[in-house]
């Protein structure tokens, strides 16, 4: 009898603490309660600000961005806080986006148009304001940035626009999320960062190399690849690129190895042109064609010249210069080389 009475005992203490912890979970959803404070921020945010990178395809069919939406919210403390009306400040941050990068273009107002949720308006243009009022019961606004026509952004640029919360009322209180720049390119399917290795053969000169300098200090794939440099392909137009060097000259060239110095071939750079249908490159040109030391470019077709299913590249192709090598088909330099995709530039 006793241990069937402590039995009964234990059992109904464990009912009253689970009941007891069971409250006590169900306070943890209540609003944070007269002490808290309703924060103002941008989802994604940051201070400073957040970078968004949200590139669009070079085709001419008008996109809305799906990263870089800028989506406004107030955090509640208390319900009487959501029935109040609430305005929020936010700018058009030109000086945001000069920070994130003095490389990026302010985005013409000619290129973009915005989408406003119920409740935002703007004021002025580049550089102007928008104002965001939550009506009773409203907690969320968005920003979307419609590119009615992608072909009519410069490929090799970066575009970018920034918000930043500046005032809110009602007792708002700024969140430290309160920024974000958005970059926008507008980028075909072979547009990106690649490592290129490979070997080169000079038909003048043997002592110019692929450049493969493991120690160098701006080179940004030494362990993995070998002293890769980095090359950058660059939409042109929906199925072309432009060879950008960006770990010697960070300019359109080939970078190479003169007895062990850094150098490179003036006046040549790749145009490559893509077969979207088989994903092969159909043909290269040199960006600089005509040029005075009659440099040209031409496909190797030994060569796999194909993109791979993990987007590496494989190219074969010669430098051309019927002024020192008059005789047909007028090869100096052969290359055979691997473009290993590294992402989005």
């Amino acid at each position: 009898m006793k241990y069937l009475n402590l039995t009964k005992q234990l059992t109904a203490f464990s009912f009253a603490a689970l009941l007891f912890t069971s409250c006590d979970k169900a306070k943890t959803t209540e609003p944070l309660g007269d002490a808290g404070k309703t924060y103002v921020t941008i989802l994604q945010g940051g201070s400073p600000a957040t970078l968004i990178k949200d590139p669009v395809d070079f085709v001419p069919v008008s996109t809305t961005l799906t990263k870089g939406i800028i989506d406004i919210r107030r955090l509640l403390a208390t319900n009487a806080d959501l029935n109040k009306t609430m305005i929020v400040t936010v700018k058009d941050d030109t000086a945001a986006v000069r920070a994130a990068n003095s490389a990026y273009v302010q985005f013409p107002t000619s290129l973009y148009s915005l989408v406003l949720s119920d409740g935002v308006t703007k004021a002025g243009g580049q550089g102007g304001t928008f104002t965001v009022t939550f009506k009773p019961g409203e907690f969320a606004k968005q920003i979307y940035i419609k590119i009615p026509d992608p072909t009519q952004l410069n490929p090799s640029a970066l575009y970018a626009l920034g918000f930043t919360i500046t005032t809110a009322d009602a007792g708002g209180t700024i969140s430290s999320a309160k920024s974000v720049v958005v970059e926008v390119g507008a980028k075909n399917n072979w547009d990106g960062k690649y490592a290129v290795t490979g070997p080169m053969v000079d038909a003048l000169n043997g002592t110019l190399i692929q450049w493969n300098n493991p120690a160098y200090a701006g080179d940004p794939f030494p362990a993995a690849n070998g002293g890769a440099w980095e090359l950058h392909l660059i939409t042109t137009s929906a199925t072309q690129c432009l060879m950008f060097d960006n770990t010697i000259w960070q300019d359109y060239f080939h970078p190479i190895l003169n007895a062990g110095a850094n150098s490179g071939y003036g006046t040549f750079s790749l145009v490559v042109n893509f077969n979207p249908a088989n994903n092969t490159i159909s043909s290269v040109t040199n960006k600089y064609a005509p040029a005075g030391n009659t440099r040209q470019a031409a496909l190797d077709p030994s060569g796999v010249n194909a993109v791979q299913g993990n987007r590496d590249i494989l190219i074969k192709y010669f430098m051309l210069q019927p002024s020192l090598v008059p005789a047909p088909p007028n090869v100096r330099v052969t290359f055979d080389e691997k473009w290993a995709f590294k992402g989005s530039r």
